[in-house]
Parts: C-alpha cells; sequence; structure tokens
C-alpha cells in the first residue's frame, strides 16, 4: 500500500474510529431503485434551490395560431375535394 492511501486509511480510522457502522440491507429497496432504472423520466422531487419557469402564454398562443393557421386550411381541403371537384366540373365527368 502507498504511503499516501495509508495515511488516508489512518486518518478515516482515526475521524471515524474503529468500528464503522453499516447500511442496512433492504431488497425492496434495491428492488425499487432497480425498477425506477427503466423509466425514461423518473418521477422524483423536484429541487427547491431554483424556482419552476413563468409560463410564457404569448408564446404559446402564437405557436398556436401558426398551427392553427396551416392545420385549418389544409383540412379543408383534405375534406372537401370531392365538394370542389363536383361543384367545379359540374357533373360533366
Amino acid at each position: 500500500m502507498s504511503p499516501i492511501l495509508a495515511r488516508l486509511a489512518a486518518r478515516n480510522v482515526a475521524f471515524r474510529g474503529v468500528q464503522q457502522q453499516q447500511r442496512t440491507f433492504s431488497v425492496y429497496k434495491s428492488l425499487r431503485q432497480f425498477a425506477r432504472s427503466f423509466e425514461h423520466a423518473p418521477f422524483e422531487r423536484l429541487p427547491v434551490s431554483t424556482n419552476s419557469a413563468a409560463a410564457d402564454w404569448g408564446r404559446q398562443i402564437k405557436r398556436v395560431g401558426k398551427q392553427g393557421a396551416v392545420y385549418f386550411p389544409a383540412i379543408g381541403m383534405i375534406l372537401g375535394w370531392p365538394y370542389l371537384a363536383a361543384s367545379g366540373l359540374d357533373g360533366r365527368v
């Protein structure tokens, strides 16, 4: 063992005492942690060190307005082309 590691080990023993406490092992906790590792977005408490961002309603309304400007005319054309074709051709086909 290197002298640096020996000194660190001696400090640890002196600091913590000769007797070290062991953590209790829980099968339930380990299985729970294992199952939580599969979550793509784990549910945990949010940190209290930062505040959540305020809602930007102007940006949301602008986004929905832009999407609506494309969506509703496109749906009108997709669903309304038979009526437009029938009235445009006037039954001549």
